[in-house]
């Protein structure tokens, strides 16, 4: 059996790919194998593998349909021979020629079935793999259930051997997948030996730049199988690292991708709530984004109150469900009488009022400088109203969010 596996999914890296693999070779463990897992590349990366076999029996490459970095390592694990198995990115390299060698030694001398390097290199600078291990020295056996480390996983090897009994493998998430494969990895390992070497070189992207709705979606996927899986084992020290990536770490990010009429990162939010409420025994507990969230609708509200406080008259387009609550939501807010009508597309020939407001049509509306007129009808008919308010020249209108007309509209 070969001593060690080195896993490296790859997608489009024909530019550092080469650097990669190369680490991987000059490993001073000549007992290894490279598994290149192509996971739909448009590129020359393939290319640059099959060069690097054609020099190196010992990389072997598998291709298949873009399907995810996990799917691609997935595929890599079934596949392995190594005793030990070792992951590394395609944009990433190996630093120090012997760490490999000294974490296989490590793990074989202590009879554990993981292994750490204490340093990794962050674009150039030299770090601790984790905080919690900065005042240790190699060879140190320690418990996981001391640490319940989440990050990092690429510092480590593992027994394949683990792996394959206990058929562990990564969710086939766009984001956040490493983290519920390693915690799952290493509970399963329950001791891990330290090395005093420095394995890997990570080159650092841009956090926000990775993200967008779908994978911000994936990535609350995986934060809460942490989140679930931290309380299922008594895990407090993962579970509290989770619910601060959730609050802090990612929450600008979650934010940031919250998109109008797309439900399920709130669902999600939702979910991971629960769990939280839970485990802290705090049933009115709100975790950070969906507080954010909320302060995001009173920030809206204060604005537009703002901005009608600021006209003298103002007209209401619909006069369905969200339109009659928005008239609800002035009288509330003490500007009621600013209405001076309320306009719908078609009257059908019967003339009436709201609230002693005048209902009229859009044709019948004279519309005066300081007027504003506040679109409350459903989003779905939004963009078909603001084509006619365009095409009719009235530039004095805002659609008001669908969002917070649906939360005025049930709030009783």
């Amino acid at each position: 059996m070969l001593k060690v596996s080195i896993i490296i999914p790859i997608y489009n890296a024909e530019k550092y790919l080469e650097e990669c693999i190369r680490s991987v070779l000059c490993q001073t463990l000549k007992e290894i194998e490279v598994i290149c897992v192509d996971d739909g590349s448009t590129d020359h990366s393939a290319s640059v593998v099959q060069k690097l076999i054609s020099e190196d029996k010992r990389v072997r490459l598998f291709q298949q349909g873009n399907q995810g970095v996990g799917s691609a390592r997935n595929l890599a694990i079934s596949n392995v021979k190594g005793k030990y198995l070792a992951f590394l990115d395609s944009d990433d390299y190996y630093l120090e020629k012997n760490a490999l060698e000294k974490m296989y030694e490590a793990c074989e001398i202590s009879g554990v079935r993981a292994a750490v390097c204490l340093h990794w290199c962050i674009n150039g600078m030299i770090k601790n793999v984790e905080d919690d291990f900065h005042e240790l020295r190699g060879n140190v056996i320690l418990d996981y259930q001391d640490y319940q480390m989440d990050y990092h996983f690429t510092n480590y090897i593992f027994s394949s051997e683990l792996l394959h009994e206990n058929k562990i493998q990564f969710p086939n998430y766009y984001r956040f997948q490493d983290p519920p494969f390693f915690v799952r990895v290493m509970d399963k390992a329950r001791k891990f030996v330290t090395v005093d070497s420095c394995l890997y070189c990570y080159r650092c992207p841009e956090l926000e730049l990775r993200f967008n709705p779908e994978k911000t979606v994936h990535l609350l996927h995986g934060l809460i199988d942490n989140l679930h899986f931290a309380a299922e084992h008594n895990l407090d020290i993962l579970f509290q690292k989770t619910v601060y990536r959730l609050e802090y770490e990612y929450r600008d990010i979650i934010l940031k991708n919250i998109e109008p009429g797309n439900l399920e990162i709130l669902r999600l939010l939702m979910v991971a709530n629960q769990i939280i409420c839970h485990q802290k025994r705090e049933p009115n507990y709100i975790i950070k984004p969906l507080c954010m969230i909320l302060l995001y609708i009173n920030q809206y509200e204060t604005k537009l109150l703002e901005r009608i406080r600021e006209k003298d008259e103002i007209v209401l387009y619909g006069a369905g469900r969200y339109g009659q609550a928005f008239l609800k939501f002035l009288k509330r807010n003490h500007l009621f009488e600013k209405v001076v009508y309320i306009v719908v597309s078609d009257l059908k020939g019967n003339e009436f009022c709201i609230e002693n407001i005048q209902v009229i049509t859009l044709h019948d509306l004279q519309e005066k400088a300081e007027m504003l007129i506040l679109v409350t009808v459903r989003e779905e008919l939004q963009s078909e109203i603001k084509d006619y308010l365009d095409k009719n020249h009235y530039y004095q209108y805002e659609m008001v969010k669908d969002e917070f007309l649906y939360a005025i509209a049930n709030e009783n």
